[in-house]
């Protein structure tokens, strides 16, 4: 009995090792899919199913597989259902997902160079903020793989973190008192400077502790502002460009060289068409917002000149310390601000945000 037994083990390891070198068993993602068997590519999203970023990432997948029928699909996971925020730089480096969209900004207390991502009023407008990513998806994608195994795809703007409060924030003395909610460090920064208090909370909490009351004031996109219904708990809305932000869209690397030439183009084709898009769409929506918000019963206002200068003054002395310790790898504080100033040069701040 004990020998048939035994006999049985070993036949199920010799099946199951057959298995494997035929292909039926999945080990991971391999260069090409001669075996017959699809090749799925899991891209992790932070935002929810309804947000522009998850709806536009379906339309590109939907292209991509079009392309590749049978043979490579990406599978687009919105809300966070793979990995949260907090994991998504890391779950990508590791290959827990093959793909991940998460702002780079929010790393900044694990690489310094990173909050050159969001760092406050470095673009004048959404105009800068646009045509910077060209220059920098390079510079991104050249820490990412040196230093976290992944590969930038594309990089967009989610437009800049502006401010909805539940009271009057007129000038700097009205922070005074004001608990906010800081979904990354720059943000923190920001409120501190300017004399609040700052919670962190992530993100997909703001409505909830705005409405709550656990803060009275938070910084987010004006256009998460309005797919959020952020104007049923907060009335108060400053749009005055305050923290610039990218998006990068980045693939593990093991994954990226094993991936056919043909394959790689195509993935960054479609996503570089995607976060086309959406710079797009977003240049729109960052001049259209307000007005939807004060529809919605919103007080909007558009901070003076210089106050906007005042609050930009009390928050450079952070930003300087950011640059500083970035120049100390590389001179790549230098490197962002020189491509800043060329953009701001060509786009400076006027028009619809100077009242």
């Amino acid at each position: 009995m004990a020998s048939k037994r035994f006999f049985y083990i070993i036949l199920a390891i010799v099946m199951l090792v057959s298995l494997i070198f035929t292909g039926v068993v999945s080990t991971g993602c391999s260069s090409s899919s001669t075996s017959g068997q699809k090749i799925v590519l899991r891209e992790n999203l932070i935002h929810p199913a309804t947000d522009y970023m998850a709806k536009y990432t379906v339309t590109a997948a939907g292209r991509f597989n079009a392309t590749f029928a049978g043979k490579y699909e990406i599978t687009v996971h919105p809300g966070g259902a793979l990995m949260g925020m907090a994991e998504s730089l890391d779950g990508v480096r590791t290959g827990v997902v093959e793909i991940g969209q998460y702002p780079p900004g929010v790393f900044s207390n694990l690489d310094v160079r990173f909050a050159s991502a969001e760092l406050p009023f470095l673009y004048n407008n959404i105009e800068g903020n646009i045509a910077a990513c060209k220059d920098l998806l390079p510079v991104y994608s050249e820490i990412l793989e040196k230093n976290y195994n992944q590969k930038a795809l594309a990089l967009w703007t989610a437009t800049s973190l502006d401010l909805i409060s539940k009271n009057p924030i007129r000038k700097m003395a009205d922070f005074k008192g004001v608990v906010a909610q800081a979904i990354n460090p720059p943000t923190a920064a920001v409120i501190t400077a300017l004399g609040g208090s700052p919670v962190s909370i992530d993100f997909p909490d703001a409505y909830s502790s705005l409405s709550k009351g656990v803060v009275t004031a938070g910084m987010y996109a004006t256009t998460q502002m309005v797919e959020y219904n952020m104007w049923e708990v907060a009335k108060y809305v400053v749009p005055v460009y305050m923290v610039p932000t990218f998006i990068v869209c980045a693939i593990n690397l093991d994954t990226w060289k094993k991936l056919p030439k043909d394959v790689q183009e195509a993935l960054l084709k479609e996503h570089q068409k995607m976060a086309d898009d959406l710079n797009s769409l977003y240049e729109v929506l960052v001049t259209t917002n307000p007005k939807t918000l004060q529809d919605k019963g919103c007080d909007i206002y558009y901070l003076p000149k210089d106050e906007r200068d005042r609050w930009h003054q009390a928050i450079q002395p952070w930003v300087d310390t950011q640059l500083a310790e970035m120049n100390k790898k590389g001179d790549f504080g230098k490197k962002v601000t020189d491509i800043a100033s060329k953009i701001n040069a060509k786009y400076p701040y006027i028009g619809y945000l100077e009242k």
